[in-house]
């Protein structure tokens, strides 16, 4: 079950990430791509760790940007499963960004 972290451990984490802003109980980044389709292989990419955790982010796709949010909602903030899924999404994200 995941716990809630404190604004501490978030932040010690968070200092580890780039890009990463913590903001009204949830993290969130902006990555930016070459062009729409490398944003969109991004997406699915997103989509397949989300399936793999059974925990889904928030995304908004325009044209070759891309923003996550992440929180949990089970523990009404963030969670270890937060900032493993940032992790996760950084090193997905970095052979798409040429």
């Amino acid at each position: 079950m995941a716990v809630k972290l404190t604004e501490h451990q978030i932040e010690v984490v968070l200092s580890t990430l780039d890009g990463w802003k913590q903001a009204n109980g949830q993290i969130t980044k902006e990555y930016q791509f070459p062009d729409f389709i490398a944003a969109g292989m991004f997406v699915t990419g997103v989509n397949l760790e989300a399936e793999k955790a059974n925990h889904h982010p928030e995304l908004l796709h325009r044209y070759q940007i891309v923003k996550i949010q992440l929180s949990t909602h089970d523990v009404g903030g963030i969670s270890e499963l937060d900032l493993r899924m940032a992790k996760k999404l950084d090193a997905r994200a970095k052979p798409l960004q040429g």
